[in-house]
């Protein structure tokens, strides 16, 4: 799937590119910072529902083009719940981008049936990363758990003793796993940390050292 994608970023003019795959639910992308892991899930989300109208309408679109003043989008669709996003700039040369995606179809189609029949595999992909299942080297050097690591790891130690380093490590690689890196999910994450302590008395202690890092 990376090499695929990376033909299409190349492309002059193309400012971004994403595979949206249902079942399981993976991004694959090479987008420009600002398209987080769920901004492209809604963007996936809501041009999936032109396809599924064809069925109702009995219409046959397979492709949709949408011109903004500062950008252009081309959505193909792949195969049933997936299809392909090209984010271009307005002056880009639309008629090249859009025979060299059609050329690629057939292989990315193939590639998601390759996605389905083995997901675990599908996600160690570097696009796949880049859409929001951060592992824990990448995550731990960006905000904002760069900041927030070091808080959780301190208070850890304090309830649970020298193993917290390790287990930070793995709560976090779960808790990525789980959705975007993001603060408004901090509190999901205390809570694993707190199902690992199993104790009333330290797990309370943990949340008061650790409530600062959460949302307000």
């Amino acid at each position: 799937m990376d090499e695929l994608l990376q033909e299409i970023k190349i492309l002059p003019g193309v400012l971004g590119v994403f595979v949206s795959v249902d079942k399981p639910d993976i991004i694959f992308s090479y987008v420009p910072d600002g398209y987080d892991h769920e901004t492209l899930k809604l963007m996936g989300v809501s041009l999936q529902r032109i396809f599924k109208m064809n069925a109702s309408c009995r219409l046959s679109v397979n492709s949709v083009e949408m011109r903004f003043p500062d950008s252009m989008v081309l959505v193909k669709h792949l195969c049933d719940g997936s299809l392909l996003v090209i984010l271009c700039e307005t002056e880009a040369n639309f008629s090249l981008i859009n025979m060299t995606s059609n050329m690629l179809l057939g292989e990315l189609a193939l590639g998601v049936e390759k996605v389905r029949a083995n997901p675990d595999a599908a996600r160690q992909a570097v696009s796949a990363k880049k859409a929001g299942s951060m592992d824990f080297a990448q995550a731990q050097n960006e905000q904002p758990l760069k900041s927030a690591i070091p808080v959780f790891q301190d208070a850890l130690a304090r309830a649970i003793g020298p193993i917290a380093a390790m287990l930070v490590k793995e709560i976090v690689g779960k808790w990525l796993q789980g959705g975007a890196c993001a603060q408004e999910r901090f509190p999901e994450l205390v809570d694993l940390f707190c199902q690992e302590i199993g104790d009333a008395a330290l797990e309370k202690e943990f949340r008061a050292d650790t409530a600062k890092l959460l949302p307000r």
